[in-house]
């Protein structure tokens, strides 16, 4: 089963992240990391380079009601999957190998994906870690920050989150959002980011199809966030706004994971989105796609 967290090579040798838990008959969701040995973080640039070298990977989706990438099963020459063998600098290794017998010991069966899994670390790399769970993972790893074992992000490793993040200027991190996560923080002094991928997914590519309506602006509130911490997200909400008309937030990157709790009041920009399910047609906001997009709590 592929899944988030984990990479593809194709048979050009180019390096693509897994994206979400279902996929396509006969494709795989995929974003480009290494595309002619040249590294992409940047969303819109994946897909211009998609659009320019690999149009077959291109793919009009009736799910997502969007052309996106989705990588041809035939074309995987081979699967990477996240796991404990790690390449990078000494000191960066040592670091995670540590973190790891803490999380072993919690309990929480983790591995180690991003640029340490892919041996393209280097020293201003943070440690990516993909865990396949939910609600009593994210219970441990709290209980790892209550006894300060993994540590709050500080001004010393924020600007490495916003390097990470410049593909959604908008959503640029904030201190005081992103010390409220417990799934982003430093370990060892180093930054580190997690995140918990489900291990059953909300939704049937067969049976669910989506309908994008237009980009949108809205204040909500959080009625409740007990998927808020999970990649993808899903924070069910009620807006405060007379005029928007959905009923719940998602967002397929994790750092829209752990915005907000019940009560609190988020103000997002996303795609609106009308979704058909057997019984049932109802519409939410999609963040992440665009660059313009965000989430941001409300003091």
């Amino acid at each position: 089963m592929l899944r988030e967290g984990a990479y593809l090579v194709d048979v050009y040798g180019d390096v693509y992240a897994v994206k979400g838990l279902v996929h396509p008959p006969g494709r795989v969701y995929a974003v480009p990391r290494l595309l002619k040995r040249e590294e992409t973080k940047n969303l819109q640039e994946a897909l211009q380079l998609i659009e320019s070298e690999r149009s077959g990977y291109l793919f009009q989706d009736p799910y997502t009601g969007r052309r996106v990438i989705a990588v041809p099963r035939r074309n995987i020459k081979q699967v990477i999957k996240p796991s404990k063998n790690i390449k990078g600098p000494p000191r960066l290794v040592e670091a995670a190998e540590k973190l790891s017998r803490v999380l072993s010991q919690a309990g929480v069966e983790h591995g180690f994906t991003g640029s340490l899994l892919l041996g393209t670390a280097d020293n201003e790399s943070d440690i990516d870690v993909v865990i396949y769970g939910g609600s009593r993972e994210y219970r441990k790893l709290k209980t790892l920050r209550l006894k300060n074992i993994l540590q709050p992000v500080d001004e010393t490793v924020l600007h490495m989150l916003a390097k990470s993040r410049l593909d959604t200027p908008m959503s640029q991190p904030t201190l005081a959002a992103e010390q409220r996560k417990i799934l982003t923080g430093k370990f060892e002094h180093i930054l580190y980011t997690m995140k918990i991928v489900p291990k059953v997914f909300w939704e049937s590519w067969s049976t669910t199809r989506v309908y994008p309506q237009k980009f949108v602006e809205a204040v909500v509130e959080i009625t409740d966030a007990r998927q808020g911490f999970t990649t993808p997200s899903r924070y069910r909400v009620k807006p405060l706004d007379t005029e928007a008309g959905f009923s719940e937030v998602i967002s397929f990157r994790s750092r829209f994971a752990e915005m907000g709790d019940n009560g609190e009041r988020l103000r997002v920009r996303g795609l609106l989105e009308k979704v058909a399910k057997p019984g049932k047609i109802y519409h939410r906001l999609n963040v992440g796609i665009d660059a313009g997009d965000y989430m941001m709590v409300m003091g």
